[in-house]
């Protein structure tokens, strides 16, 4: 294994490739046009779906690119209109690649090739995808938002950090196109928070001492993951913080937001006991029927994570309702707790050699 200067770590493939094209490069445009598309995107999204409850839920194994190696492939989000978007490990190099899913067939994005350790973290309903990666060439990480790449060859706008600010990383995109990520003041290196808003004129910058950004609402909610462990998290709107309540375990984990609604779990005795736990906007806890673990939800409340323990198995909620087991594809005894849960209840997670893996409701 190897590490890049965040300390993430590399499994060695081969010679890290790096390319030294430049940004300018790209047509920019406005997140504001991006966030337009979205809304525009967003109203389809969630019509015509079925009751999860209903569902009969069938899985199937994502194929992946030419000469990509499916236990490196994942998919990491989805417009939630069929098509996704993910990452695989750049055959022979010790980065990733972008890879987007239209109609099921895979493609390799070629205008994010410079990047190194890219890393995705988000699709919204309009195909937007946001990627953190290194610029080699000019010695800075940087934030991008590829819009378009479903219906052709898309367009690159930086997400640029404010004036006296740079950028860290980009954790979350939502459907109107608001980022949320972490920066650093230049003047002393304080860590910040940042959230750029379609609906601000310009960046907001905000304190972390209470916690780090996990996860982005619709609304522009952020949902912040405690640092001292006294509390799970909370929830950040507009400089106000609300406290996520303590569920009584040992530790409570955050994971995601969706529709004012937080999910996570809490360690509970000795290991691998655990208790998948739901959050209100008002930071009221219930516990989730049957759940060891709670790991994404999209906008319905339907849930997905490990039913009874951290290492139980695979399973979907409608918010605290239990809802039944996931099937696993011949073969296959063990699915990671990575999971995308699209409004079209389409959900993704990964199988180790076996590769990503796709549920449909039927």
């Amino acid at each position: 294994m190897t590490e890049d200067p965040r300390g993430n770590r590399w499994p060695i493939t081969g010679v890290i490739l790096a390319s030294s094209t430049e940004l300018g490069e790209f047509q920019m445009r406005s997140l504001a046009l991006i966030a337009a598309v979205g809304l525009a995107c967003s109203a389809l999204t969630t019509s015509a779906v079925a009751d999860p409850a209903q569902c009969t839920w069938q899985v199937s194994k994502v194929v992946t690119p030419d000469g990509y190696d499916p236990g490196f492939t994942k998919v990491l989000g989805t417009d939630s209109h069929g098509n996704y978007a993910g990452t695989s490990l750049r055959p022979g190099a010790n980065t990733n690649d972008l890879i987007l899913w239209t109609g099921g067939k895979p493609q390799v994005v070629q205008e994010v090739q410079h990047l190194q350790w890219l890393q995705m973290t988000g699709e919204n309903s309009a195909g937007t995808v946001l990627v953190n990666g290194y610029l080699p060439a000019e010695g800075r990480w940087t934030a991008l938002l590829y819009s378009g790449g479903h219906q052709g060859r898309g367009t690159l706008t930086e997400v640029t950090a404010p004036a006296g600010y740079r950028l860290s990383n980009a954790i979350a995109l939502n459907e109107r196109g608001d980022v949320v990520g972490l920066g650093q003041r230049i003047s002393d290196g304080q860590e910040v928070g940042v959230l750029w808003s379609a609906l601000a004129s310009g960046p907001q910058v905000f304190d972390t001492a209470a916690g780090v950004p996990e996860d982005l609402d619709d609304d522009g909610t952020v949902l912040l993951r405690s640092r001292d462990g006294k509390l799970p998290g909370y929830l950040w709107r507009g400089g106000q913080l609300t406290p996520l309540a303590d569920g009584g375990g040992k530790q409570s984990f955050v994971e995601a937001i969706r529709g004012g609604k937080v999910i996570g779990y809490q360690v509970e005795g000795s290991w691998p006991e655990s208790q998948a736990l739901l959050w209100d906007r008002d930071g009221n806890v219930q516990r989730i029927d049957q759940g060891g673990t709670a790991f994404s939800i999209n906008a319905g409340g339907l849930i997905t994570g490990e039913r009874d323990t951290m290492v139980g198995h695979e399973a979907v909620w409608q918010d605290t309702t239990y809802l039944g087991d996931l099937p696993y594809p011949d073969g296959v005894a063990l699915v990671s707790e990575l999971f995308v849960a699209g409004d079209d209840n389409t959900l993704f997670s990964a199988a180790g050699s076996a590769g990503p893996l796709r549920w449909t409701c039927v």
